[in-house]
């Protein structure tokens, strides 16, 4: 696919330390952009990219730290800032006039739009009413309720929290995925701990089958281009982004009830919609995520650039006609399958419902043969410093974990979020 011409556009990446950013940041760098990189971090991966012209650290992720960005990209006259996550996304659409103000085009959409993205509760009612299967699921408003929801679709069950990023009043708390139950017993700690505020976790029925996504740019509606790839191998067994992915044809399978569920958010900008599959019956929604993913990189690489694709339509430019893609192309991150060993040396999580590898088992598949024509999603002939900036955080992300857990272990009150909060965090955090 011919990507857009960005030369003029100046633009600033944020998540700086995510796989996405670095894609985005060679992406549009490519295409003519000048581009530019924060992030909270001091040596974010994105940053070492030789298309990244400069880069700012974030004081924190909150509205006081944005503004402080925002005079940052003013200086620097910015004409299109892309948040990376959900919780970028949310601080950027909470100030998204002030951002229009600035000269500075938001990539992101609207607030309304976003929500029904990032809460998971919002996702699947919205899913269920415009015909896309959903798991057995239920929304319980109380801990009496998330008993008979449990009961109601079934042991074992799994819960997880509304938001992956939650506003709590003060600060943005990541949760910890979902969370496996096997018998009422286990139910009560699990859901206390999965709560958000009084927002209690959605509660679902077990979906047999594989992990499977489709990828779509969408202008207002309407679908500009499609991608899809299949999971080789997740970093975390039981559930999680891939290490290993191969760009496949687009299953209609899939994205028939993901045009639908888009198209009934009335979505714009870029989103993955993830569906579990066995194979037979029709694919069962997981969630919707309202943003660019972190294996952006292959996608590139086939021939869907949607960095350049979305910065071209955020600016009003002439997207050209999607003429199809590379299959067959695949793309391993090393450092996730570093961390895919970790998880497997930990052990399974309680009450794990699917496969889980042997320490035997995974040091097979990650040290040895891959696939053929497999190419490292950090390595460019043409940016080669990012292969070596993602072993430097990694190791920092790393030594932050080993710290956090050890501090956790030698803390006597494990601390809880607050029993009462917000219930919308763009709302929350706007103030």
């Amino acid at each position: 696919m011919r990507s857009p011409d960005l030369a003029g556009s100046r633009v600033l990446v944020l998540d700086g330390h995510t796989n996405q950013a670095l894609a985005c940041v060679r992406s549009l760098g490519r295409a003519g952009a000048t581009v530019f990189v924060a992030s909270p971090e001091r040596w974010p991966l994105a940053g070492w990219s030789r298309y990244c012209r400069s880069r700012f650290r974030q004081s924190g992720e909150t509205l006081a730290a944005f503004a402080e960005l925002r005079h940052w990209a003013r200086e620097h006259a910015v004409t299109v800032v892309l948040p990376q996550r959900e919780r970028s996304c949310v601080l950027c659409a909470a100030q998204r006039a002030e951002w229009e103000g600035a000269g500075v085009a938001v990539g992101c959409g609207p607030e309304e739009m976003l929500l029904s993205a990032f809460d998971k509760a919002r996702t699947l009612e919205l899913a269920d009413s415009c015909g896309v299967r959903i798991p057995p699921t239920r929304f319980p408003g109380s801990l009496a309720e998330c008993h008979t929801a449990a009961a109601a679709v079934g042991y074992p069950c799994i819960l997880k929290p509304r938001f992956s990023d939650f506003w709590d009043g003060g600060r943005f708390v990541a949760d910890h995925g979902p969370q496996y139950v096997r018998d009422a017993a286990a139910l009560e700690a699990t859901a206390l701990a999965t709560r958000q505020g009084d927002l209690w976790p959605v509660v679902q029925g077990f979906v047999p089958g594989r992990g499977k996504g489709v990828f779509a740019l969408y202008d207002h509606g309407d679908p500009v281009v499609w991608f899809a790839h299949e999971r080789l191998r997740d970093f975390r067994p039981s559930g999680s982004g891939s290490s290993l992915r191969r760009s496949i044809p687009v299953d209609p399978r899939l994205q028939q009830p993901a045009s639908r569920l888009l198209s009934a958010m009335a979505w714009h900008g870029p989103a993955m919609v993830e569906f579990r599959d066995d194979g037979a019956g029709e694919p069962c929604l997981m969630e919707v995520n309202g943003r660019f993913w972190g294996s952006l990189e292959l996608a590139v690489a086939a021939g869907v650039d949607f960095p350049a694709l979305w910065t071209g339509l955020l600016q009003g430019r002439r997207v050209p006609p999607p003429l199809g893609y590379q299959t067959g192309v695949t793309s391993r991150w090393l450092w996730g399958d570093v961390k895919r060993v970790l998880y497997i040396l930990a052990g399974p999580p309680p009450g794990c419902l699917d496969h889980y590898p042997g320490i035997l088992e995974g040091l097979r598949e990650v040290l040895g043969p891959q696939p053929p024509g497999t190419t490292s999603e950090m390595w460019s002939p043409d940016d080669r410093w990012p292969a070596l900036g993602e072993w430097v955080q990694g190791v920092s992300e790393l030594g932050r974990m080993v710290l956090k857990r050890v501090a956790a272990g030698l803390s006597r009150a494990p601390q809880a979020l607050p029993a009462h909060g917000p219930r919308v965090p763009l709302e929350a955090v706007r103030g």
